[in-house]
């Protein structure tokens, strides 16, 4: 009994410490989707038009008046990973909440990506697949790409799960992985490309190792092994490609791709870690984007880091693609610097932690005698100093990891903070939502000093007008605007959002008063002093960076709507 007991107890020992890791990783990871939950609304840009497009689709078939207005136009193609979930949600929980419960997923995706790597290459995590949970808020998901970095999270689990079942049951590899690639693809194109061109490299830089090994005279022999899983690569790409093949984009779209050169190339790896990490904790997140790239180099040139055997494959493709990449790809800017966070995330879960090697304390031989013959004692400092090294080597990993845990409660705390200030600005918003009619007609655009600027964190937040009022209201991601969205406006109000420029105009435009003024019944105006307002807008709500108007000009609701 008592030897038993013993076992148990060694047994017991010996699972705490990863016990204990799954428990800090679990509490990190929560840690990091503190800001989520901590708003009503997170600043993601293209989120608020996404989630004001999901109330639309669950709540068209109880709305006569969004039903005059919008339509839906579901099609078999990618980007269904939000539509799918949301709408699927939404029986049980507002659309809102179900939002949110989507981005949760994304982070946690995201953020396990390079752990799961880690474990799956490694069998450990590394302190260097953590630094994940500082680059979840990164540039693309600032922009509001939540589909694209949904997929990304997913692609490079699912590459992680290859790898620790590539040899695995067969009917997992020729039945299960299809069937996950398969919904890969229908949540963005770009991350199944991702999930083929990694797991292609990876499998081709196991061939190639393998054959090295090899006598000369077979070099071309495969094994049931990759005999099996070139199987499974064909059946994960098959329904996928075929899908494509039939539904996807037209010529016109295509014609639409751009490609940016060289340097612009360059540029984006330069500042690789500026777009991982933007600025929200100023000091500490400009110091980040110093101090990282100049620890790693310095890892490496102390060989303390070095990339995993086999991955060094996918990391080349996933890179080859970045280059490879179009500026505008099907009618949609930046998809080059979008896929920096994937390689980012596929770098963190394929470097190797390389621990020194332990220095033991050597036993001390006899020394030489004196003439007296008495023995001389040999200095027992060398075997201190080596116990000290000793424990610090030991201890590196800990201290890493605390570090780096350290660096994620402080910048999950201050992006919380951040959104929060946030989160008042657009209680604005919704304020001066009620303002507006039910199913009226709303404009809005935002006019800026200059020709240039990127996209603000109010910059679709108009749309969730939509949400409040039941509202038409132009700009929103469309069928006609996006291939591949669920949702398009119906043929007599499609030509309402063409009739002015925006949202965004540049100093010195202003919208088409005279269209705008025929066809809507609320505008909502943003640095409404670069504009010359017309004197028939009413003010009807004022807010810091904005205002409401009502045109006078139009009854409450404004009849049928213009040819």
């Amino acid at each position: 009994m008592l030897p038993s007991l013993n076992r148990a107890r060694t047994n017991t020992a010996r699972r705490s410490p990863a016990g204990r890791a799954v428990l800090v990783v679990l509490l990190l990871v929560i840690i990091a989707l503190v800001p989520l939950w901590s708003v009503d609304l997170p600043p993601l840009v293209d989120y608020h038009n996404h989630l004001a497009r999901q109330y639309i689709l669950a709540n068209l078939p109880h709305s006569d008046q969004l039903q005059s207005f919008y339509q839906p136009n579901w099609q078999v193609a990618p980007y269904l990973a939000m539509d799918v979930i949301v709408q699927g949600l939404a029986k049980w929980v507002s659309v809102e909440t179900a939002g949110r419960i989507f981005l949760s997923m994304m982070f946690l995706l995201v953020g396990l990506a390079p752990i799961v790597l880690s474990l799956a290459v490694q069998r450990r995590v590394t302190p260097i697949a953590l630094l994940a949970l500082l680059t979840i808020h990164n540039e693309t998901v600032r922009l509001g790409f939540v589909h694209y970095m949904f997929s990304i999270g997913f692609a490079l689990c699912l590459l992680a799960a290859w790898i620790r079942l590539r040899e695995g049951p067969r009917w997992v590899r020729h039945f299960v992985f299809p069937i996950l690639s398969t919904l890969l693809f229908f949540s963005h194109l770009i991350g199944f490309v991702v999930y083929g061109l990694t797991l292609g490299a990876y499998e081709l830089g196991r061939h190639i190792d393998n054959v090295r090994r090899r006598a000369p005279h077979a070099p071309l022999s495969l094994d049931s092994t990759v005999r099996s899983n070139l199987i499974s690569l064909g059946l994960q790409c098959l329904l996928p490609l075929g899908i494509y093949a039939l539904y996807g984009p037209s010529t016109a779209v295509v014609s639409q791709n751009r490609y940016g050169d060289i340097w612009r190339k360059l540029e984006l790896l330069q500042g690789m870690f500026s777009y991982l990490i933007p600025p929200y904790l100023w000091t500490l997140d400009r110091i980040l984007v110093i101090a990282l790239p100049v620890a790693l180099l310095l890892l490496v040139v102390l060989r303390r880091i070095e990339i995993a055997k086999h991955m060094s494959w996918p990391l080349l493709a996933l890179f080859c693609f970045l280059l490879a990449m179009p500026w505008t790809l099907f009618g949609g800017s930046g998809a080059d610097h979008r896929l920096l966070p994937a390689l980012g995330l596929l770098l963190a879960g394929s470097l190797t932690w390389r621990t020194a090697r332990s220095t033991e304390p050597t036993r001390a031989s006899p020394g030489p005698t004196s003439s007296q013959g008495l023995d001389i004692q040999p200095s027992r400092r060398p075997n201190a100093i080596a116990r000290l090294l000793q424990r610090c080597a030991g201890n590196w990993d800990t201290l890493a990891f605390g570090l780096i845990a350290a660096l994620i409660v402080v910048r999950a705390g201050a992006i919380a903070l951040e959104w929060q200030r946030s989160d008042r600005e657009y209680a604005e918003y919704r304020r001066a939502f009620e303002f507006l009619s039910d199913g009226s007609r709303v404009y809005y655009a935002f006019g800026r000093a200059g020709t240039t600027g990127g996209r603000g964190p109010s910059y679709f937040l108009p749309c969730l007008a939509v949400a409040k009022k039941d509202v038409y209201l132009p700009y929103l991601f469309t069928t006609d605007s996006n291939p591949g969205i669920n949702m398009k406006y119906t043929a007599a109000y499609e030509p309402l959002q063409h009739l002015s420029p925006g949202p965004r105009l540049a100093e010195g435009q202003s919208p088409d008063w005279r269209a705008t003024l025929e066809a809507y019944d609320y505008l909502i105006l943003g640095n409404e002093r670069l504009f010359d307002v017309p004197a028939q807008l009413l003010l009807v709500y004022r807010g810091s960076d904005f205002a409401v108007y009502k045109n006078s000009a139009r009854g409450t609701k404004g009849g049928k709507p213009p040819h």
